[in-house]
């Protein structure tokens, strides 16, 4: 996919019209015409439809669209970090973690960083392990935090960290909440909820749909959502109900997780191609990783302790 097509898509959707997005393009309108029936007939489905003289986006429209503005947001942030790196001199690692995931980088993990490796530009891009994977393969990250059910990969070297676990959420205010607490999280009684739901290419789709699988009603999707604190904010505000990790617990207020039964565990881990040859600075922050995730296990077990 060319990056001027995403161009062109978001254009039109903006301006909701084929003459304005061309002129805004400063192209021909039968030229925008042909690249979105070319790239319509590629994805085989109709991305916008013509509704009182305007262009409106379809369901698969929106999803592409949103897409779109993310590689745009992501590109607009490498080049930002690579105006940086060539101003400051300084060398780069580009890392990929979901903060929810990994809480104390940057107050923990990143000023110790430093301290070691001064002159070492850290870049951080917020993704799930889809767009991990993608980007560790394809040479444009030197590390990634990940969620995974996979053991091995053919391209990737994985270090795990922790054991997670991905757990029902609902706002505090769920009249549920007290059934829940006495008798677990029940599924079935949640046949009139919406469900807030990852993108359908993340892992943490497939963990959702084979939870779901086992359902005896079909569930209401509201959406779908990578921003995992977009989530839990959601859930909050009692827009409808999720499956977050555990990790969220403690950083999204307003939101009250449960343990499924039984409970759906994966793994978190570091990758990194196999193929690349690890600097100082590289290693240095693979064992800040590992030290924190032993102290976040220590520290959990200290609070079972505690509790029993």
């Amino acid at each position: 996919m060319r990056f001027q097509t995403l161009e062109y898509i978001i254009a039109i959707a903006e301006e909701r019209s084929m003459s304005r997005a061309a002129d805004r393009l400063l192209i021909s309108q039968p030229t925008l015409s042909r690249q979105l029936k070319r790239l319509e007939d590629r994805l085989e489905t109709k991305l916008f439809v013509r509704e009182h003289n305007e262009m409106r986006l379809t369901d698969a429209g929106k999803i592409y669209v949103n897409g779109a503005r993310s590689i745009q947001n992501i590109h607009e942030h490498a080049l930002s970090d690579i105006r940086k790196l060539s101003q400051s001199g300084k060398r780069q690692i580009t890392l990929i973690y979901n903060n929810i995931l990994l809480p104390n980088f940057s107050v923990d993990i990143l000023p110790a960083f430093r301290k070691l490796h001064p002159h070492t530009l850290i870049s951080t891009i917020d993704g799930n392990a889809s767009i991990a994977k993608d980007y560790l393969s394809n040479g444009m990250a030197d590390l990634a935090v990940a969620a995974t059910g996979e053991a091995a990969h053919t391209m990737l070297e994985f270090l795990p960290l922790r054991e997670e676990e991905l757990m029902l959420a609902l706002s505090v205010s769920h009249p549920l909440i007290p059934f829940f607490e006495q008798h677990g999280a029940d599924l079935s009684q949640l046949s009139r909820e919406s469900f807030i739901l990852n993108q359908h290419n993340s892992f943490f789709r497939t963990l959702e749909r084979n939870i779901l699988s086992g359902l005896s009603f079909a569930p209401d999707i509201l959406c779908e959502i990578s921003d995992i604190n977009a989530a839990g904010n959601m859930v909050a505000h009692q827009k409808g109900i999720a499956f977050l990790p555990r990790s969220a617990a403690g950083q999204l207020h307003g939101c009250r997780l449960f343990s499924l039964q039984p409970p759906v565990l994966f793994q978190i881990v570091i990758a990194y191609p196999k193929s690349s040859i690890l600097t100082g600075p590289v290693r240095d922050l693979i064992l800040l990783l590992l030290q924190d995730a032993e102290s976040h296990i220590n520290g959990v077990r200290t609070k079972s302790a505690a509790v029993f």
